[in-house]
């Protein structure tokens, strides 16, 4: 076991981005909940903000989310600004990231 050097960002989806995910997508649908259906992303940053940390990397993180939904860029939400993404996702920040796991993180 090894403490990370990192925090995290954890994401579930809201009902908004579940609504647009299956009006594209009915085939395909998001449930609330759903088990499986929250990513986390890795950062650098120790905070005493945590509104801050989020500020930074909402941007980045929208289009990853996004663009794993859908590649179409041209049915995105016109306006990814910071409260669409608050309305879309809801997040944790984890100041302490461990690796239960006595494998490599990274494959070769």
């Amino acid at each position: 076991m090894r403490v990370l050097s990192r925090n995290a960002i954890t994401l579930t989806y809201r009902k908004p981005l579940i609504e647009w995910n299956n009006k594209l997508f009915p085939d395909l649908p998001l449930h609330e909940n759903m088990l499986g259906e929250s990513k986390t992303y890795l950062i650098n940053e120790f905070y005493d903000n945590a509104g801050d940390v989020i500020k930074k990397h909402y941007k980045e993180i929208f289009e990853i989310e996004l663009e794993g939904i859908c590649i179409d860029e041209n049915e995105w939400p016109e306006k990814r600004n910071f409260k669409l993404f608050n309305e879309w996702f809801s997040y944790e920040i984890s100041d302490w990231v461990m690796d239960l796991s006595n494998k490599s993180m990274f494959s070769e």
